[in-house]
């Protein structure tokens, strides 16, 4: 060993002593006042670990519900209507009173809802007779038949019927009619995108109580397979007491969503306006009923109630329980009322 790597050895054996030493002076001077410190440190290494683990558990629990928001059942997550927050729609539905889950809407309006039923050009080469049909759908109607208008609105004649008037607002009609041979009185119309109304006519306008239905066909890919409006009409458009009906395939349904299904009280010019009585439905057919204000389609805010963290209000208020809201954004409050309506135009000869 040459005197160079002796130095070091030296060094490094002084270093150890030294350091040694000052453990012993440590653990001497600590040892009397010994109260358990080391004992404290290992639990609050457990606490940290196991406020670690509930955390990630937290964590994965909200991923897991953001992941499944558009197709699991809406379970209730909280009393506070800020417990979904997690929720990414344009416009959402919340409860209070042990709050389900946030509800999802596709259109901006307050409810899932479709404009309209969108016909296929599937009917080349059918022969149709405009008048004949027509004579048929009023006969029908006016015996308050409606199964059979139900039955012969699905049939490919009466789709392709209609399916003539598609992109205008034009439509056949059949009934009453004044000198100037206008629909006047009572009659039967049908219109493109798989419309039709019976009622009351004044001067070639919808006027007077009326029933019109929107048919979506058996090959439609929506979840809506009717939506009808029954009441009085004014002006072409659904004014005065009325109600709004949607039914549905609820096997295409999700558990996200609330699918309005009626809506009973006042109409102007198609908005609902006033006092509103709301029933929802949802996937499993359970249905819920509401009451909330509209005014010229807008709802208002229950009183004395605030906006969340998300932008959201309550607009209605469960019909035997006060205390539980439907909570949706702004601008889903707006623009409410029956959609789709084909309005205007003229009767198109056949």
């Amino acid at each position: 060993m040459d005197k160079q790597e002796k130095i070091k050895i030296a060094i490094t054996a002084g270093i150890a002593a030294v350091i040694l030493l000052i453990l012993v002076l440590v653990l001497t001077l600590s040892g009397a006042k010994d109260n358990g410190d080391d004992q404290k440190l290992s639990e609050s290494i457990q606490e940290y670990a196991d406020i670690a683990a509930s955390s990630a558990s937290v964590e994965d629990v909200i991923t897991a519900s953001d992941e499944s928001s558009s197709e699991d059942s809406a379970e209730e997550v909280a009393e506070d209507s800020s417990a979904a927050s997690s929720s990414q729609s344009v416009d959402v539905l919340t409860t209070t009173s042990k709050m389900e889950a946030a509800k999802e809407t596709v259109s901006g309006n307050s409810f899932y809802a479709t404009d309209k039923a969108t016909l296929k050009n599937v009917y080349k080469g059918l022969k149709i007779d405009v008048k004949s049909q027509l004579e048929e759908l009023y006969t029908y109607w006016s015996d308050d038949n409606t199964a059979a208008v139900r039955d012969l609105a699905h049939l490919e004649r009466f789709e392709a019927m209609s399916y003539q008037l598609c992109g205008t607002n034009d439509f056949y009609y059949y009934g009453e009619t004044n000198s100037d041979g206008k629909p006047n009185g009572t009659g039967v119309a049908v219109y493109g995108d798989d419309q039709y109304y019976y009622g009351q006519w004044s001067d070639g306008l919808r006027s007077g109580n009326g029933t019109w239905i929107s048919f979506y066909p058996d090959y439609s890919q929506y979840v809506v397979t009717e939506h009808m409006y029954s009441g009085q009409w004014d002006n072409d458009l659904p004014n005065g007491k009325g109600q709004e009906h949607y039914d549905y395939n609820f096997g295409d349904m999700n558990k996200a969503d609330y699918y309005l299904q009626n809506a009973i009280g006042e109409f102007s010019n198609g908005l609902y306006n006033g006092e509103m009585y709301i029933i929802t439905v949802d996937k499993d057919e359970n249905t819920i009923e509401w009451v909330g204000t509209c005014k010229n389609g807008s709802w208002e805010q229950v009183l004395y109630s605030t906006v969340d963290k998300n932008g959201r209000a309550p607009y209605l208020s469960q019909r035997e329980d006060s205390e539980r809201h439907l909570y949706m954004t702004m601008e889903g409050a707006k623009n409410n009322g029956v959609r789709g309506i084909i309005y205007g135009g003229s009767v198109k000869g056949y």
